[in-house]
């Protein structure tokens, strides 16, 4: 797991303002008190895109945000790209958000973690039986996985199996939170998805300012 809180020049009027934000945009941007932000120069000559799975995403926010706190995407309709992110987590995007909707904040999107990717991991179980068994003839061994040949005395063992333990969903999200007087934190996370509160716990500390 890596928690890393750094200050950030990152605002709401700076993403507000960015070239690809129309004015009429713009306006509608700064109803918002959450922001999904793009990634940008991702690669050479890339537009802004989001991970997939960012309109799923938004829509929990805005099914379980109460009606005074919005969310909204910072691109226009017509510019938004979708990006697969081939490593071993989900990446769940990036987000400003105003200090006052850290509790609710924190509350939807543990919610969210938790129906899409924890509860999922708790119905597996925690390890499984990898299938290696063996077929002998007089003293040649087919070990079906891999498919090798060796061989072995004909007192071994004519079954090999092989525990594995499963490694819990790794997610990765960023969370920058600007206070009243106009100051930013970034904080960001990756690590298993059932530690997420490790994360949410350290914006607690910039919660009303």
């Amino acid at each position: 797991m890596t928690l890393t809180i750094i200050d950030s020049t990152e605002t709401f009027s700076t993403w507000l303002n960015r070239e690809y934000i129309d004015e009429e945009l713009q306006k509608e941007l700064a109803k918002a008190s959450i922001l999904l932000t793009p990634f940008e120069d991702l690669r050479d000559n890339t537009p802004p895109v989001f991970p997939i799975g960012t309109e799923s995403l938004i829509d929990y926010f805005k099914k379980n945000l109460p009606s005074e706190i919005s969310i909204d995407i910072c691109i226009g309709e017509d510019d938004y790209l979708e990006f697969a992110f081939y490593n071993n987590y989900k990446r769940l995007g990036k987000f400003v958000i105003l200090s006052v909707t850290i509790p609710i904040f924190i509350t939807v999107f543990s919610s969210y973690v938790y129906d899409n990717f924890i509860k999922e991991d708790e119905s597996k179980p925690p390890i499984i039986t990898v299938d290696n068994s063996t077929t002998i003839t007089n003293k040649t061994t087919v070990i079906n996985n891999p498919p090798i040949k060796k061989v072995i005395d004909s007192k071994s063992p004519s079954e090999i199996t092989q525990k594995k333990f499963l490694q819990p969903t790794h997610i990765k999200f960023t969370v920058t939170v600007v206070d009243s007087t106009g100051t930013s934190k970034e904080i960001d996370y990756e690590g298993p998805a059932n530690e997420v509160g490790t994360a949410l716990n350290a914006l607690k500390e910039y919660e009303g300012k």
